[in-house]
């Protein structure tokens, strides 16, 4: 007799859309989907306003076919299915993955103190860093777990590494183009440079989604930049590594609010290319400053300006930082975090290692 298969709900934004949120979603069902036999039911939350009642129905389903449900969701869809699968799990036995989205899941009790509530009955809340798991400890929330950010992506060998960059350097960013991320800063330093140096040193490739609030600004800018800042439009999740390796160097001089555990240092580390960031959020947990990029400001480098000072002096650390950056990227492939995830869920959502 053949066993039966596991049912199991995504909640979550599927679509074409390339936020950190939507990205992550679709990660998590691909990856479930070629390493399981499950039966994977979908509430797309993309439907929230395009078409509510396929929504509901599709959530409803989810809850009353799946014992197993993940939720990946803002803020603001917290507000709508945290109660939800709160009763859920008391009344129904229904146990929720809480794949936490950004980098401040604390601030879900200052939004609404029944949240603590909310996230102490689930089975667990994923969080991407060490970091946040303590900050949610000090909210009393007590079953966060690690769960960095992975993406399936083919790592560069060193073999593919470009050795040697000769002419104007090429340098990107690779996040939603938002005043927060960064970007602004980052035309500043590189114009900076430049100018400093009589000539065009470094180019600044800008690729990400523009936010609608920030477009007109952000056209102003660019009006306004010299030759050496471009827009390049978006690139698919999937197709990251084969556009980023070609770059000497990411910058990510964000000051985001919500920042976690930013998707674009995944990308960089699997593309071979070290991250020059702000020490931000979980920034210098993720990346070893002077070993795969540089966190600033630092003893020796106050602003991003400084940075691109000493990463033009300085190409031979450079070189060895790409291939640190290598190495590094074998911590964020998706085999040993779905094994972990699997593993939960088959074991009816206890912690294999408590177990």
């Amino acid at each position: 007799m053949s066993k039966k298969r596991r049912n199991v709900g995504i909640i979550g934004s599927i679509c074409d859309k390339m936020d950190g949120q939507t990205v992550k979603t679709k990660i998590l069902y691909e990856e479930l989907s070629k390493n399981t036999d499950w039966e994977i039911y979908i509430a797309n939350t993309q439907n929230k306003s395009t078409n509510p009642i396929k929504l509901l129905f599709q959530t409803i389903l989810v809850i009353m076919c799946c014992k197993d449900i993940f939720i990946l969701v803002s803020q603001n869809g917290a507000k709508f299915y945290f109660p939800i699968l709160y009763y859920a799990s008391k009344i129904l036995k229904r146990r929720i993955y809480h794949d936490v989205i950004g980098g401040s899941p604390e601030d879900y009790i200052e939004y609404n103190p029944k949240n603590e509530k909310y996230l102490n009955s689930f089975v667990v809340n994923w969080v991407e860093t060490k970091q946040m798991c303590k900050d949610l400890e000090k909210v009393r929330v007590y079953n966060a777990e690690e769960l960095p950010n992975f993406k399936n992506l083919k790592v560069v060998t060193d073999d593919d590494l470009v050795q040697i960059f000769e002419g104007v350097i090429p340098l990107c960013t690779f996040s939603r183009v938002m005043k927060e991320k960064g970007i602004e800063d980052a035309i500043a330093a590189v114009e900076q440079f430049n100018k400093a140096y009589g000539r065009i040193v470094y180019r600044l490739d800008i690729y990400g989604l523009i936010e609608d609030e920030y477009k007109s600004q952000f056209e102003k800018i660019l009006h306004e930049s010299s030759d050496a800042i471009k827009y390049c439009g978006l690139v698919d999740y999937d197709k990251s590594v084969e556009t980023v390796k070609k770059y000497y160097a990411l910058l990510f001089p964000t000051f985001w609010f919500g920042e976690g555990f930013p998707g674009t240092i995944v990308d960089a580390f699997s593309s071979g290319v070290p991250v020059i960031a702000t020490d931000w959020s979980a920034n210098s947990e993720i990346i070893d400053n002077l070993k795969t990029g540089i966190i600033y400001p630092n003893d020796k480098m106050k602003s991003l300006y400084d940075c691109l000072v000493w990463a033009y002096e300085n190409k031979n650390s450079m070189l060895n930082m790409r291939k640190e950056c290598i190495v590094k990227a074998k911590e964020y492939t998706p085999e040993k975090h779905i094994k972990k995830i699997k593993e939960r869920v088959e074991n009816n959502g206890k912690n294999i290692m408590d177990s």
